[in-house]
């Protein structure tokens, strides 16, 4: 089949999230034998990436990419119309040029935040043969700014979108209406979810569908093979003492500002932190005079599994309701304890796991790090703090299974409905 992946953000133009899903799902087709192609916008994260570097990528063998929004003002001005309109702009006539001149069977949306929020699925929307899927990798369909997270401070629990966008310097969407999503959405065969806590959470504010379906993070190939045999020799840039791990893109939202500090009363233990993001540098100085904090930077995927395995525990300080949570996937999937903030899909997610430590406050947090730091030193910890039975759907072969049996799905409900 000839797949297109529609997405803000991709590969080395990208923060990870819902990129990185995106990156192993084109792989996972390709290996099977189908044609992917991706639209992304170049412009989109020009836009707002700020001092983030770009992200080390390498398309695999196959991949077609399409990068819009290219030239430096003019696809800034393309991406400003987008988010301040929802539509696709001066995209609209390239976009429909790609569709027509490659005949897409599979048109799947991801985030198109700032692609043309409504532009983009009524343009899919009017080829007709291609099934046609959205994955809601974030909240940004009932959030503008896409966590649920109000003015930066707490969960959101009422409707101050206005109010939260002025005080983030951000523009207001004035197109914003409730239940704007649905009428955008309408032609769209199936939505996906990556939990089903974020799915429920999209219907109570209003979304109405009629194929919601929840199909979750996807680990990296290889990662079950990986766990199973790991590296005897311990790298320079792993601490020799025990340690508890934690990692993600370094901005307020995730929480590691909220751990640092209680580093402090839990000297028997340290803390490795992977990942960057716009939040380091003030990371970093908060961790000043703090000896058992230690920054990882960047790591690929083999350095991050590496960590996870040689942690006692692995960390999960969001303060926003995740989605899915590939972290706490990850960690369970090696055998290693996760500690979680109870936010979003976190309890669900770690719902099957014998020894998962949930907490609501950082004083909760800080006794199960003092606990962590008392038991018995050892480099890890076994696979009874992991799951038993990880969802095959965490992985490839599971993964793919279910998402081409959806598509298999769709066709076979439009035959059937198809006069005679």
């Amino acid at each position: 089949m000839k797949f297109c992946m529609l997405t803000s953000f991709f590969g080395s133009h990208s923060f990870g999230g819902d990129s990185v899903y995106i990156e192993r799902l084109c792989q996972a087709l390709l290996r099977r034998g189908h044609e992917v192609h991706v639209v992304y916008s170049q412009g989109a994260f020009e836009s707002v990436r700020g001092q983030t570097c770009l992200r080390p990528y390498e398309p695999p063998e196959g991949l077609v990419e399409h990068p819009l929004d290219t030239g430096r003002w003019s696809g800034k001005l393309n991406v400003l119309w987008s988010h301040q309109t929802a539509g696709a702009g001066r995209n609209t006539s390239r976009l429909r040029q790609i569709f027509e001149r490659e005949a897409f069977d599979v048109l799947h949306l991801h985030n198109v935040s700032l692609l043309g929020g409504r532009g983009v699925p009524r343009l899919a929307s009017t080829f007709p043969k291609a099934v046609k899927l959205l994955t809601a990798h974030d909240y940004w369909w009932i959030c503008p700014r896409s966590l649920l997270w109000r003015i930066s401070e707490s969960p959101c629990r009422s409707r101050a979108c206005f109010v939260c966008n002025l005080r983030q310097r951000k523009p207001p969407q004035l197109w914003r209406r409730d239940g704007w999503f649905n009428g955008a959405l309408s032609g769209m065969d199936a939505i996906l979810f990556p939990s089903r806590c974020a799915m429920q959470t999209h219907e109570t504010m209003g979304m109405n569908h009629g194929c919601l379906r929840v199909l979750p993070g996807l680990l990296p190939e290889g990662w079950e093979d990986g766990a199973r045999n790991p590296p005897r020799d311990t790298p320079d840039w792993l601490p020799a003492r025990p340690f508890i791990a934690s990692a993600g893109r370094m901005v307020v939202e995730k929480g590691f500002q909220t751990v640092i500090p209680l580093m402090r009363h839990v000297p028997g233990v340290d803390l490795v932190i992977a990942g960057d993001g716009p939040l380091r540098n003030e990371l970093q100085r908060m961790a000043r005079g703090i000896p058992n904090v230690e920054f990882a930077g960047l790591r690929s995927n083999q350095d991050v599994r590496l960590l996870f395995q040689r942690a006692r525990s692995v960390l999960v300080p969001s303060l926003f309701p995740e989605t899915f949570g590939l972290v706490v996937a990850e960690a369970l999937t090696l055998g290693t304890r996760v500690i979680a903030r109870r936010v979003g899909s976190i309890p669900e997610v770690t719902a099957a796991s014998p020894d998962a430590m949930l907490f609501d406050s950082e004083t909760e947090l800080l006794a199960l790090l003092q606990k962590v730091a008392a038991e018995s030193a050892k480099s890890h910890v076994s696979t009874d703090g992991g799951l038993l039975n990880p969802p095959p759907t965490w992985f490839e072969e599971g993964h793919l299974k279910e998402y081409l049996g959806l598509i298999d799905e769709i066709r076979d409900r439009r035959q059937a409905a198809a006069p005679r």
